[in-house]
């Protein structure tokens, strides 16, 4: 049996954390962190960072490295969440993405259907720079999961 404990995403989380205190800054307004909010019909999404009152959506993404298809399809599902959250309010949002690593920023950048979304649905990339002790975690983190996965 494959101790599971090993594959969760503390480290990412922790990152997030810590990203997540810098923002406010960064994007000039104050934001929740983790709340629910919802659409229609009970239909409720959970973003990292969120402001009504502003009209801010954010995500974190705490990847360091090379993006594999499984983290693409994370992107992806994050940029279809601020795309519904906007059609469901009914009025713009600042759509906001926020990475710690230049590969991935790079790629978010690049000639991909993802990058060339966020381009076309006008979603701000920031990159932001963590700790090398955050860095480290996250790697340390990416390589336990790979490892648990591939068993």
């Amino acid at each position: 049996m494959v101790d599971t404990s090993k594959s969760n995403s503390l480290e990412q989380q922790n990152a997030e954390a810590y990203v997540s205190m810098l923002a406010e800054e960064l994007i000039g307004c104050t934001l929740e962190r983790n709340t629910k909010v919802y659409l229609a019909d009970g239909v409720h999404i959970e973003p990292d960072l969120y402001s009504e009152s502003n009209r801010v959506i954010c995500e974190i993404y705490a990847h360091i490295g090379k993006l594999k298809i499984g983290q693409q399809h994370k992107i992806s599902q994050d940029i279809l969440k601020k795309l519904l959250l906007e059609k469901s309010k009914g009025v713009p949002f600042r759509k906001i993405m926020i990475v710690l690593d230049d590969e991935v920023e790079k790629y978010l950048n690049g000639k991909s259907f993802i990058a060339e979304s966020i381009r076309q649905f006008a979603i701000e990339l920031k990159r932001v720079n963590v700790p090398a002790e955050i860095q480290e975690n996250i790697v340390n983190a990416q390589a336990r999961q790979k490892m648990i996965n591939s068993i």
